[in-house]
């Protein structure tokens, strides 16, 4: 895979982004989890040497001037900028040590934060099932008529 060949664009899916990968002369793009994964792999790569905090500390700034995270995102891959020789937006590699760090950081927190969005799933599933079986293990003990009289004295009786 060509690293120096590779470029983040718009896409229309939940993600919001797809990559372009150059191997060789053939160029695929790719969308979904397949982009966020390769992504996630080229990204490391080109920042490998990490940052000094200077760098750091300016792709902090970019994705705060942005409010969050996914709005850095959104600009970075519709912006029309980090052009080729040729003029073609999107290139990682055109793209200023901290843009590319803020560009890595971005995706961990938006990672992080649908994991997050997943546990809380799980949690509020996890919690109506408690409700479920408690409202039935509160009735197991009940005399018969019991649950009609407590509906009659309510006035929900049908």
């Amino acid at each position: 895979m060509d690293l120096l060949g590779t470029r983040v664009r718009a896409a229309t899916d939940d993600l919001g982004f797809k990559v372009e990968v150059r191997k060789g002369k053939k160029k695929e793009w790719f969308e979904g989890e397949d982009a966020r994964r390769i992504v996630g792999a080229i990204l490391p790569k080109l920042n490998a040497m990490g940052g000094k905090p200077e760098t750091v500390q300016d792709a902090v700034d970019e994705i705060e001037f942005h409010g969050h995270p996914s709005d850095f995102l959104v600009d970075l891959v519709e912006g029309d900028q980090f052009r080729d020789k040729k003029g073609v937006p999107g290139y990682i590699n055109k793209m200023p040590k901290p843009t590319k760090l803020a560009l890595e950081m971005a995706l961990h927190e938006e990672q992080e934060r649908r994991a997050l969005e997943g546990e809380l799933w799980r949690l509020e599933r996890a919690w109506e099932e408690a409700e479920e079986i408690g409202a039935i293990s509160d009735n197991l003990l009940l005399p018969k008529g019991v649950e009609d009289f407590v509906k009659s004295a309510r006035g929900e009786a049908e």
